[in-house]
């Protein structure tokens, strides 16, 4: 299965969603993408809090291992908001992981996700499973006002020098073209 999503899709749309004030959410499979949204920060290409949904649904996203999810967890910068988003019997293991390392979670009926095999559970029963996983984890679960205040919702900045240290990955030095790790001017 191809989806035509290219870096023309995606300059595009980030462009469409800033002339409409409307924040993106960016949902990642592998670093690498999470090193692909860097580089858009470093350019210009989008300067506003950095909200990412990490996506372990397998098929060409990222794989149901908790190593993998570590990993994910470990390369995001501090000060970015992160929510753990998996499919199936996979939702409960990857999101409790999730939520111990201080990471947001989603679940809904669109995670198809069964409590034992073949019993089913449905999105009310999906939300109190997280609820009871974050309280023995002794994370609070957020009102819809902590929601919006989390994931900044309005919040915008002027430029990558903003959008780096707010999502806190160091700004370029000057004279620097780039991260350590490539030239994010090519």
């Amino acid at each position: 299965m191809v989806v035509e999503a290219g870096p023309d899709f995606y300059l595009e749309h980030l462009e469409r969603l800033r002339a409409k004030d409307v924040q993106p959410h960016f949902q990642l499979a592998n670093l690498a993408q999470l090193e692909t949204v860097e580089r858009l920060i470093r350019k210009g290409v989008y300067s506003g809090p950095l909200v990412l949904n990490y996506v372990a649904i397998g098929g060409g996203f990222a794989g149901r291992h908790p190593a993998d999810l570590v990993e994910f967890i470990r390369r995001v910068p501090d000060g970015a908001v992160l929510t753990i988003e998996a499919s199936m019997r996979a939702v409960a293991p990857m999101n409790a992981v999730g939520i111990a390392l201080g990471a947001h979670v989603r679940v809904g009926n669109e995670d198809n996700l069964w409590q034992r095999k073949g019993e089913r559970m449905s999105s009310v029963e999906q939300v109190e499973q997280m609820v009871r996983i974050a309280d023995a984890l002794g994370r609070e679960v957020a009102t819809g006002q902590d929601a919006k205040r989390i994931y900044r919702i309005g919040e915008w900045y002027a430029d990558a020098d903003e959008t780096s240290p707010g999502s806190a990955w160091c700004p370029p030095r000057p004279g620097q073209r780039g991260s350590m790790l490539r030239d994010v001017t090519n």
